[in-house]
C-alpha cells in the first residue's frame, strides 16, 4: 500500500494551452479507495496519468509515502493501470496476459501468482481461452487480474466500467470494491457515473475545469455540497436550486417561509428531490410533468410565486396543471450565497 500526496500539482500540455490541472493539493491514505468525479474534460484522467508517471507536472511536487517521486518513471512507481479499454494482447491467453508482468519481472511462482489473481477476479476457469472468446466483462475482469497479480502499491482505474451495460456495470463496481478490501491496495478510482463514485467511495472528489471542488465522504459530499456545482452536478435528478431573497431572517418559497442564515439579502436555496415530499402542508407547486421510476414518482413542478422549476418525490403520481404542496423539513434545506459557495 501507499499514501500519496499532491502539493501544488499544476499540469498543461503546452506552454500556450490553458491549466490541465491547476495548484492542486490533497492526500490519499494507505489502503484508501478515492473516487474522482467529474464531466468530460474537467482534468481527471490527466490527474490519474500524472499519478502513474505517464505524465510530470509542470509545477509541484508529488510524494509516495513521504518520497518525492514526481520524476520517478511508471516502471519504477509500482503502480498499476486499468484503462476503460481492456487493452488485452490478442495473441495471449487470459493466462498468458495476466502472467506477461511477472515474466518480464522474472518472479517466481508465476503460475500459482496467476491462479490467485484470476480466482480473486472469477475468471480461474477462463485462463485457456483467448481474448476474442470473452465478453465485455470477462476482458474486464482479465485486465484487472492483470493489474493486480503483482500487488501493487497503487491500484488505479480510469472509467474501468463506462463501455459495459448497466447490469454488468452494478455487479462489477461492487466486485471492484471487494477485490480492493480483500487485497488491501490503495486505489484511485477516476469516472464520469456518479453512482460508481457514491456507491464505492471512501472518499469523494469532485473535479471541476483542473481543480478540486470538494473532498469528503460520499455521504458528505452529497448531502452538504460546498458550493452550487457539486449541488448540481451529484444526484439524478440533481439538488433544487431556487433563487431567493431573505428578509428579516426569513425566505419565502411557494408560499411558504423558511428561516434564513442570512438577515437579509439575495441567497440561493438548494434541497434535494428525495427530502421533499407530496404533502399538506409546504410550499405550493404547479405540476409540470411526472416520472414513473417505478417504486416512486418523480414529479416536476413550478414553484408557486417565482424561483424555477423543482423536482419532489411521491409515492403517487400527479398529473400537469394540478396544484400541489410539498412537505419540505427546513432543516433539509442549503443555502449558497451569490458567489455560489455554500453559507455555514
Amino acid at each position: 500500500m501507499a499514501s500519496v500526496r499532491y502539493e501544488g500539482v499544476s499540469f498543461k500540455y503546452s506552454k500556450k494551452s490553458p491549466w490541465i490541472i491547476e495548484d492542486l493539493s490533497m492526500e490519499v491514505g494507505e489502503g484508501e479507495f478515492l473516487a474522482v468525479v467529474g464531466s468530460s474534460g474537467c482534468g481527471k484522467s490527466t490527474f490519474l496519468r500524472l499519478t502513474s508517471g505517464l505524465e510530470r507536472p509542470e509545477e509541484g511536487k508529488i510524494y509516495f509515502d513521504g518520497q518525492d517521486f514526481t520524476s520517478v518513471p511508471t516502471q519504477k512507481r509500482d503502480v498499476s493501470i486499468v484503462f476503460q479499454s481492456p487493452c488485452l494482447y490478442p495473441h495471449l491467453d487470459v493466462g498468458g496476459n495476466i502472467a506477461l508482468a511477472l515474466k518480464i519481472a522474472k518472479e517466481k511462482g508465476v503460475e500459482e501468482k496467476v491462479r490467485q489473481a484470476a480466482k480473486m477476479c472469477g475468471i480461474e476457469s477462463l485462463l485457456a481461452r483467448f481474448p476474442h472468446e470473452l465478453s465485455g466483462g470477462q476482458r474486464q475482469r482479465a485486465a484487472i487480474a492483470r493489474a493486480i497479480v503483482r500487488h501493487p502499491r497503487l491500484f488505479l482505474m480510469d472509467e474501468p466500467l463506462s463501455s459495459l451495460d448497466s447490469n454488468l456495470r452494478f455487479q462489477m463496481r461492487r466486485e471492484i470494491r471487494e477485490l480492493q478490501k480483500r487485497i488491501g491496495t490503495t486505489a484511485i478510482y477516476v469516472t464520469h457515473d456518479q453512482i460508481e463514485a457514491l456507491t464505492m467511495a471512501d472518499r469523494l472528489a469532485v473535479m471541476r475545469e483542473g481543480r478540486i471542488e470538494q473532498l469528503g465522504s460520499p455521504e458528505e459530499v452529497y448531502k452538504n455540497p460546498a458550493n452550487t456545482f457539486v449541488a448540481s452536478f451529484l444526484g439524478q435528478p440533481p439538488m433544487n436550486l431556487v433563487e431567493a431573497s431573505a428578509e428579516g431572517g426569513r425566505i419565502r418559497l411557494g408560499g411558504f417561509a423558511y428561516p434564513s442564515p442570512v438577515f437579509s439579502g439575495k441567497l440561493t436555496a438548494g434541497f434535494r428531490p428525495e427530502d421533499a415530499k407530496i404533502g399538506a402542508e409546504g410550499p405550493e407547486i404547479e405540476v409540470l410533468g411526472c416520472e414513473n421510476m417505478g417504486k416512486e414518482f418523480w414529479i416536476r413542478g413550478l414553484l408557486k410565486g417565482g424561483g424555477g422549476e423543482v423536482f419532489v418525490c411521491s409515492k403517487i403520481p400527479a398529473f400537469p396543471g394540478e396544484r400541489a404542496r410539498i412537505s419540505l423539513p427546513w432543516e433539509n434545506l442549503r443555502y449558497f450565497g451569490p458567489d455560489g459557495k455554500k453559507i455555514s
